[in-house]
């Protein structure tokens, strides 16, 4: 692999670290809609940029597209909704295995083992979060499960950030 071949990586990779903040700014009142719009359209833009540079970002963009249509249809089939759940967690799968094995080839096996472990806590939080969407649907176990879902969305959001500074330090790191 070649030098410019980092340095686009890692700039598809700072495009998913800027798109992934902005999707946590979408939380402000008024102005949310537009920067999670934004975030989206980074991210795509990143996922497409590195992708040139390793076929893992190039799936992470399509199932990214994919998981945007199923949101939109998971408003009129509610069971869509653990579907998405599960393809987000194949998104990130995707990004930080992609952009281990760039970390790996380029010799920081350090960053490369952060981006592995940040996925599988989202696939831990993700497996609790869709066995307790499907309690949920039980009378009885639903509340247990709702208790359950907000520890996992707790762990969940530690995940998050764990990844928004994994993105930051692997582009970095290709950056160099």
């Amino acid at each position: 692999m070649y030098g410019n071949d980092y340095a686009r990586a890692s700039k598809g990779l700072k495009y998913i670290f800027i798109g992934e903040i902005l999707a946590i700014l979408s939380l402000i009142p008024l102005i949310g809609g537009i920067l999670a719009i934004v975030g989206l359209v980074l991210q795509l833009v990143g996922m497409y940029t590195a992708g040139e540079v390793h076929r893992g970002f190039k799936t992470a963009f399509t199932v990214t597209i994919i998981n945007l249509v199923l949101s939109f249809v998971s408003a009129f089939v509610p069971f869509m909704s653990i579907l998405t759940t599960i393809l987000g967690l194949v998104e990130v799968y995707l990004v930080c295995q992609a952009a281990a094995d760039l970390l790996r080839e380029k010799g920081d096996e350090f960053q490369a083992d952060k981006g592995l472990r940040v996925w599988k806590m989202y696939l831990v939080c993700t497996v609790i979060t869709v066995v307790c969407m499907v309690l949920a649907l039980i009378p009885l176990l639903g509340l247990i499960a709702a208790v359950v879902a907000v520890i996992a969305s707790i762990v969940l959001l530690v995940a998050g950030i764990l990844y928004i500074i994994f993105l930051y330090r692997a582009q970095e790191s290709l950056n160099s």
